[in-house]
């Protein structure tokens, strides 16, 4: 399986392999798309509350505009097969209460 990064660039205009893992960034934060996992259930498409999740030609996720993500977590949440993986860049410092 590969990785690709990914900016700003909406990658659904561009054709994807479905095994393909794509990690988008954006600032500290960054979305992970194991799109060899997708099955296609589109539970994260109807959860996503910025719209920007899709399956695209052959029936696997990706996301069309991560600069319009809010970093939520709901895909993560709402995929059974664990397709998502999120790290909003939080990271405390040394000596921080938490």
């Amino acid at each position: 399986m590969s990785t690709a990064l990914v900016g700003a660039a909406p990658p659904c205009a561009q054709p994807l392999p479905p095994d393909v893992t794509v990690r988008y960034t954006q600032g500290d934060a960054s979305l992970t798309v194991r799109r060899g996992y997708c099955k296609a259930c589109g539970l994260c498409v109807d959860a996503c509350p910025r719209h920007i999740l899709l399956m695209d030609e052959v029936d696997r996720i990706c996301v069309t505009d991560i600069s319009a993500c809010i970093f939520c977590g709901i895909c993560a949440g709402r995929c059974p097969d664990f397709v998502f993986v999120l790290d909003r860049g939080e990271r405390s410092e040394p000596g921080e209460g938490g």
